[in-house]
């Protein structure tokens, strides 16, 4: 017979600490990339719009740097906690 009187039926979930800024620059990520594929891909079929895809690919790559820079801040973060 399991004791369940003591402790909670679900096993409670920690989630990692995520500011409203590193969620939106994320959600930018995805929607510039979007973005730049479909202008690129117009672009490409049409010879039209490309200063949009050149812009929106910009934009992509700037969040990516910003975004993949923010993850590995957190990883060191962990590890230097880690090591404490």
């Amino acid at each position: 017979m399991t004791d369940t009187t003591t402790r909670s039926a679900r096993p409670t979930a920690e989630w990692p600490a995520r500011t409203s800024v590193r969620t939106y620059a994320e959600l930018l990520l995805g929607l510039s990339f979007t973005a730049a594929v479909a202008f690129g891909g117009y672009s490409a079929a049409t010879g039209h719009m490309a200063i949009a895809a050149q812009g929106a690919a910009v934009v992509f790559l700037v969040t990516l740097t910003c975004v993949v820079v923010s993850w590995f801040r957190e990883v060191d973060a962990e590890e230097a906690g880690s090591r404490d």
